[in-house]
């Protein structure tokens, strides 16, 4: 029974009241924040530590209760996330004990904190990995540039002065510039998510304001502790704050379960991303500049040393554009192969070689049979499938070495090197024959048979043809096999004048496809069959050619009456054919499905392939 509001049964659903945690907690989360900052006024300094602590350490157990709840696929980076916090809040506990004891800094504090940043680090090359499976040399190089960028003004304004800072101990000397190169790791993975592709679910992106509070906080906190004016309860812990709630509602938000989603791979050059590169390049010269009018010039190294960094990226990033470019000009976008241009550069680059040190090549030409009856009868995106695994089965059937290509629409063309014409004709019938081995589904489900028409020419030492005289002569070759029936190979000498090929009756091509009609449609019904086994393409193609042969006339004689022809069919029926597929085909002759051939087409005129 459905109900009016679409709900099965009489019971109404239950609302899922999870959907909104993340709203819950980060309103509540927001009332100890105000507290943090009015205790002290009422006169409970105390408290305010444990208010802190309390926001710190509540957005694990949020992280905690968003993993148990929504399963995300990649529950390791949450962990990772809830143990970094775990151990930031052991770290705020251990500092709260020691200066209550009125000790000295305690290093198992430091610790703690910088184990929080390894844990975070960790997982978000995790998260990175997982949404970028595939090398991005792209991203990666501009994540480089805009790290070494930000590095710059951390080095000169904020590690370089701590390192160089009078009065303090080796080992507070360590623990002050370990953490400004900790926030400069975890800043330069958090750049490279910002950079990549995909879906940014609002778990991913209040993780990515997680990552930017905390970075933000950490340089205030160390840009006041330069200055001397840093103290604790002050305004720079609101924001360490709002980065717990900010990580604890990414936790908690349903889409934590798809931030781990593969994005799609690409070139990153936007209008903005161009403009924060420029920034980031020229942020090194312009620290150079200011620190040498200040005459400030400790750290010209290691500015002119970014700079250099810097300028080879810029380059590397050129080359990679220009590659990407490349690419895109010498392939096609449908089916991943070479555009025709890059085969016309490749054919005369092969000439030349065979020019001047000998050695044969050849050209094939592919034609897609009656391609436009696939576009008509099953639509263009069923014709774009086809021309994607003619493509397909057309790579894998080829050598490494040859250079296959969109010749225009149907049509596709293949470079082989070192190939003669005895060579050229077996890779031609390789190719026809694993084009039609097994029916192409469109649509997932739709089995379309699928043939091709080749033609080629070989040329090679001492007698090398022209580029345009080897194209047309493959191209009368392809125009051959057409005539002839399709389906077939034809093979032309580039050095003999060719022939035009016999023509074939109309008649004799219209039964020819409408016999790979037949056998598309008995293919189909016959695998669908509970005794089905698998046959292959050939097997059914041969009863519906069977069946033509039985019922067309020849010289001399009629064809066969429809009972009597299903007899002879039958009489085949285990030794010569399948059962099934027999038995396939004669239901649906008669159900008047197939077996309708043209009558008056004598079939004894059929022509041999035809060699030009």
């Amino acid at each position: 029974m459905t109900s009016r509001d679409g709900q099965t049964g009489g019971t109404p659903a239950r609302p899922d009241v999870w959907r909104w945690a993340w709203v819950v907690w980060t309103v509540g989360a927001l009332v100890p924040l105000a507290g943090y900052y009015v205790v002290p006024a009422v006169g409970a300094p105390g408290l305010q530590t444990w208010l802190y602590c309390l926001i710190s350490g509540s957005a694990s157990v949020a992280i905690v209760a968003g993993i148990r709840r929504h399963r995300p696929q990649l529950s390791s980076v949450w962990w990772l996330l809830a143990a970094g916090q775990v151990m930031y809040l052991s770290g705020d506990i251990t500092y709260y004990i020691a200066s209550q004891n009125d000790s000295s800094y305690p290093p198992l504090a430091n610790v703690l904190y910088l184990g929080q940043y390894v844990l975070v680090a960790a997982a978000l090359v995790r998260l990175s990995r997982k949404r970028s499976p595939e090398r991005n040399l792209a991203a990666l190089v501009d994540t480089a540039i805009l790290a070494i960028g930000v590095g710059v003004l951390w080095w000169v304004f904020l590690i370089h002065p701590t390192v160089t800072t009078p009065g303090i101990g080796t080992l507070d000397r360590v623990a002050a510039t370990a953490y400004p190169v900790m926030d400069l790791c975890v800043l330069t993975v958090a750049i490279r998510m910002l950079l990549s592709g995909g879906a940014r679910q609002p778990a991913y992106q209040l993780l990515l304001a997680f990552l930017g509070l905390t970075l933000l906080a950490d340089t205030t906190y160390g840009l006041l502790t330069l200055m001397g004016s840093f103290t604790d309860g002050g305004w720079p812990d609101a924001i360490w704050m709002l980065s717990y709630i900010a990580l604890g509602a990414a936790g908690l938000h349903p889409s934590m379960r798809r931030t781990a989603d593969p994005a799609e791979t690409r070139s990153g050059a936007t209008s903005y991303r161009l403009v924060l590169l420029g920034i980031a390049t020229s942020m090194a010269p312009a620290v150079l500049v200011v620190q040498n009018l200040r005459g400030a010039a400790s750290s010209d190294l290691m500015v002119v040393g970014a700079s250099a960094a810097l300028f080879l990226l810029v380059l590397l990033r050129m080359a990679g554009l220009i590659a990407a470019q490349r690419r895109l000009a010498i392939t096609d976008a449908l089916t991943g192969l070479y555009t025709r241009r890059f085969l016309s550069e490749q054919l005369r680059v092969e000439i030349d070689r065979a020019s001047r040190h000998g050695g044969s090549f050849a050209l094939l030409l592919l034609d897609v049979d009656h391609f436009k009856r696939v576009n008509d009868t099953h639509g263009h995106p069923a014709g774009d499938q086809v021309l994607v695994e003619v493509a397909r089965r057309l790579r894998s059937t080829c050598r490494g070495s040859d250079v296959v290509a969109r010749f225009g629409g149907e049509e596709f063309a293949v470079l082989a090197t070192a190939t003669d014409q005895e060579d050229l004709a077996v890779l031609a019938e390789r190719i026809r024959t694993r084009m039609k081995e097994a029916p192409v589904l469109v649509d997932g489900r739709t089995p379309v048979v699928v043939t091709v028409s080749i033609g080629g020419a070989a040329s090679g030492s001492p007698h090398v043809v022209a580029a345009d005289k080897l194209v047309n002569a493959a191209d009368a070759a392809l125009y051959a096999a057409k005539r002839g029936g399709r389906d077939r190979v034809v093979i032309a000498d580039p050095a003999v004048r060719t022939q035009p090929a016999p023509a074939v009756p109309d008649e004799l091509v219209e039964l020819d496809q409408s016999i790979q009609d037949w056998a598309t449609i008995v293919a189909e019904v016959a695998r669908r069959r509970p005794d089905a086994v698998p046959v292959p393409a050939s097997a059914v193609t041969g009863v519906c050619a069977a069946w033509a042969v039985l019922r067309m006339p020849g010289p001399g004689h009629p064809g066969l009456p429809v009972d009597q022809a299903r007899a002879e069919l039958s009489r085949g029926s285990g030794r010569q054919f399948p059962a099934h597929v027999v038995e396939a085909f004669l239901a649906l002759e008669t159900g008047g499905v197939v077996g309708d051939p043209k009558p008056a087409l004598d079939i004894a005129t059929a022509t041999a392939p035809v060699a030009v």
